[in-house]
């Protein structure tokens, strides 16, 4: 009689499930590496926005306080201060509070300090209209 013998017959079978299995892990390799890649490749392309914050006195509180810890205030040649932070969802932005304006008399060494005491969370600042120099104060309405 005649006899199949089963362990010829199961090898090509075998071969060809492992041969399989091999390509998928390649395949869940490659889209793991590319899952990582993009994202690292999104946190590079970051965009680095710019916001004129005026006078420079005080210019890199005044950005960090807007902007958050991230935030890079830099002055120009003209005495304005920018605040260079990152754009986008990626960075976490502290709630927006609206700001408000106010004033505290003439500029002195003590306008930060006059208006911190006149407005609760206040900075203040001195800004040149004219050839006056005047204290002015921004704080969270």
């Amino acid at each position: 009689m005649f006899q199949w013998n089963t362990s010829t017959l199961s090898q090509p079978i075998i071969k060809k499930k492992l041969e399989k299995m091999k390509n998928i892990f390649s395949l869940v390799v490659f889209i793991i590496f590319f899952v990582m890649f993009s994202s690292v490749a999104n946190k590079v392309k970051a965009a680095t926005c710019q916001d004129p914050l005026g006078s420079c006195l005080q210019c890199d509180e005044r950005c960090k306080a807007k902007h958050g810890p991230t935030g890079q205030a830099s002055c120009d040649r003209n005495q304005l201060c920018t605040c260079y932070y990152t754009c986008g969802p990626s960075s976490p932005t502290p709630p927006k509070h609206k700001q408000c304006y106010g004033g505290a008399g003439l500029c002195s060494s003590a306008c930060n300090q006059n208006c911190a005491q006149k407005y609760p969370g206040g900075s203040g600042f001195c800004e040149s209209i004219g050839s006056t120099r005047l204290c002015k104060c921004q704080y969270p309405c």
